[in-house]
């Protein structure tokens, strides 16, 4: 541990993958996570766009049918009712290529687990690091012991890599932002999202690779007292085809309001099938439920910095969640954190190709430059999501006339239709 160039905290897919492109370069590289078999399956799913796919493959870590499904159209219907259609004939001559793929998370995270075996990273559970922390910081100083860096869940490195989302491992310290010297701003959405999988009652009915998606509003029970837009009851409904190319089954993610989400998490699945069929307008009747529901609240996040020194000979740098969260409505916040490792390696394999190796990893002006990039980088993207969301669950009257005459407008012009799908596409960099 003493020898470590890299410590990436956070074994999810992207601190995983940020793992393994490291170690193709002349590093030294040790992942820091929880590596015991989880006791449920995690039943959510990502949309995954083209280049995020290339980076995948890159590692040998790209999943297979029917744990992947190609999605070949994409049909999204606001609140009245406007429809826009998402299809290949849009794409011009990439037009056999998917609008992007449905990846099942287990089946990806099982196919990072296994590479990382075949490579170099070193894997450490967070319990290990921990002890590794101390006698390391016991032996290099006596006051070090008691600094916040012994408090940390890492192994000491010149660089380590925070990747760990909103479940940071801080032990004796509230927050991460004690040790890494910057700001989160964190808003959130009230929403909280719901996660199962759901099947057609007749076997023989197929998704053919189409996703859907529906922004719908309703009213609450009116209350005197409660200005009229505060009734409003909103919620964004996709059902996202797997199973493989001739599968029968969605998976579904439901934002929500917390109290819609807690009474869509206690219904029967019988239940569960007469509210899909309501907030998808009859066009799915007939979903049965065949997965346990997983839930989690929505915000929108983002570190005022993303690197900065934890020591004189020591930095830090964010990636992923760590550093931003968006809304899932366009499904884009998995390939942004793709993006951040992607560009951190790229980063780091220009320094070793040039023969700048003689400059730290830990040099903040290094790091500003990734920092710079990114956050460049991901702006339209997340500014795009959170001004779609806002619009949506506005109740006024001028919003909704602004979103439903703008379904129109932009389903009439396919040249924008053309140029959104290929931006959602190599959305990453």
């Amino acid at each position: 541990m003493e020898n470590v160039d890299i410590c990436i905290r956070g074994n999810g897919i992207v601190g995983s993958t940020l793992a393994l492109l490291l170690s193709r370069l002349n590093l030294r590289v040790a992942l820091i996570g929880n590596f015991q078999a989880a006791k449920l399956p995690d039943i959510r799913a990502y949309a995954i766009n083209a280049k995020s796919k290339s980076i995948l493959e890159s590692i040998h870590a790209w999943p297979t049918e029917p744990s992947c499904t190609e999605v070949q159209q994409i049909r999204v219907s606001s609140d009245e009712g406007e429809l826009i259609e998402f299809a290949h004939e849009l794409m011009g001559s990439n037009a056999a290529a998917p609008l992007s793929w449905i990846v099942e998370v287990d089946a990806l995270e099982a196919e990072l687990a296994k590479a990382l075996k075949l490579s170099s990273v070193q894997c450490v559970p967070y319990s290990a690091s921990l002890e590794s922390s101390s006698e390391s910081s016991s032996k290099r100083s006596p006051s070090r012991a008691n600094s916040s860096l012994s408090h940390l869940s890492t192994v000491p490195a010149p660089l380590t890599v925070i990747c760990e989302g909103s479940s940071t491992r801080v032990l004796g310290k509230e927050n991460l932002n004690t040790y890494i010297n910057t700001h989160t701003k964190r808003t959130p959405y009230h929403q909280f999202a719901l996660a199962t999988h759901v099947t057609f009652k007749n076997p023989d009915q197929k998704h053919w690779g189409i996703a859907h998606q529906w922004f719908n509003s309703f009213n609450n029970a009116p209350a005197a007292s409660v200005p009229p837009e505060s009734q409003k009851e909103f919620e964004i409904l996709a059902l996202l085809p797997i199973g493989g190319s001739s599968g029968n089954t969605f998976a579904v993610v439901w934002s929500t309001s917390e109290k819609r989400n807690h009474e869509l998490a206690l219904l029967s699945d019988a239940e569960l099938t007469q509210a899909l069929a309501q907030s998808s307008k009859n066009v799915f009747p007939d979903l049965v439920a065949v997965s346990a529901r997983q839930s989690w609240p929505l915000a929108l996040s983002s570190a005022a910095a993303w690197c900065g020194r934890s020591s004189a000979k020591e930095s830090w740098v964010l990636c992923g969640d760590s550093a931003h969260s968006v809304h899932p409505l366009s499904g884009m916040g998995l390939n942004l954190g793709l993006g951040d490792a992607y560009a951190l390696y790229e980063l780091l394999h220009t320094r070793e190709k040039e023969h700048l190796t003689w400059r730290p990893l830990s040099e903040l002006r290094l790091l500003r430059s990734y920092e710079r990039q990114r956050k460049l980088a991901i702006l339209p993207y997340v500014q795009f999501i959170d001004k779609i969301q806002l619009l949506f669950a506005s109740g006024y009257p001028i919003a909704k006339l602004i979103r439903n005459q703008g379904f129109k407008a932009f389903n009439a012009l396919g040249g924008l239709k053309e140029w959104t799908i290929k931006k959602a596409m190599q959305a990453n960099f």
